[in-house]
């Protein structure tokens, strides 16, 4: 595991240039502003970059993306518009997982990708020490609850909002949980209107770029 610095901007530089695994190296795209704020002590925690996120640099933007992007437009909120403006954004695995027969389509994280990536989430938690954490997918959960119980220094205890992935090809483990998908976009709306309403009642927190 690498020595990281506790600063953002330097694990952000540290994630630029790991090499950890040689197959993901061009499957890495997104500059510093691609991660959205980290001043609202909320933390978006998916499973990988897509190839529709990579393509852009911009995190949350294939189908499951803009599902999620279109929850919180639905609040209406005139400064929290974007996952940008309420979340820090990362990934349990931090290029996209590019299948090897179509680059363009998506694959589930190796579990060797998961692992030489799990030392990044952890410190991204211990630098960000985020009141809520919100995961997409059972992976992205796990991976969570594993780097939260290796941290100290965590605000405690950290709120854990777990939904399913909302991949189109997801749709039997959402309808187990929601009766329909706009039941399901519903209950994302209703948790980001309950996140921003917390907002409402204390001041964004500031964490120093070189902390």
């Amino acid at each position: 595991m690498p020595h990281l610095s506790p600063g953002l901007p330097l694990l952000q530089q540290q994630i630029d240039h790991c090499t950890a695994c040689d197959s993901m190296k061009p499957w890495r795209r997104f500059g510093p502003d691609a991660s959205g704020t980290a001043g609202t002590g909320y933390l978006l925690v998916g499973e990988a970059p897509g190839y529709v996120s990579w393509k852009h640099g911009r995190r949350f933007t294939g189908p499951a993306g803009q599902l999620i992007r279109r929850a919180l437009r639905q609040v209406g909120h005139p400064r929290y518009r974007d996952l940008e403006d309420l979340f820090y954004m990362t990934d349990t695995v931090k290029c996209h997982p590019a299948a090897l027969a179509n680059p363009s389509a998506n694959r589930a994280p190796k579990r060797a990708e998961v692992r030489a990536c799990a030392c990044y989430l952890s410190r991204e938690l211990a630098i960000l020490r985020p009141a809520v954490v919100v995961t997409f997918g059972k992976a992205a959960e796990r991976a969570v609850v594993e780097a939260v119980g290796q941290e100290v220094g965590l605000k405690s205890p950290v709120r854990l909002m777990a939904f399913p992935h909302p991949s189109p090809r997801n749709q039997r483990t959402i309808l187990s949980r929601y009766e329909s998908l706009q039941t399901f976009e519903a209950a994302l709306t209703k948790t980001f209107r309950g996140l921003i309403a917390g907002l409402e009642t204390r001041k964004p927190r500031r964490i120093k770029r070189g902390a």
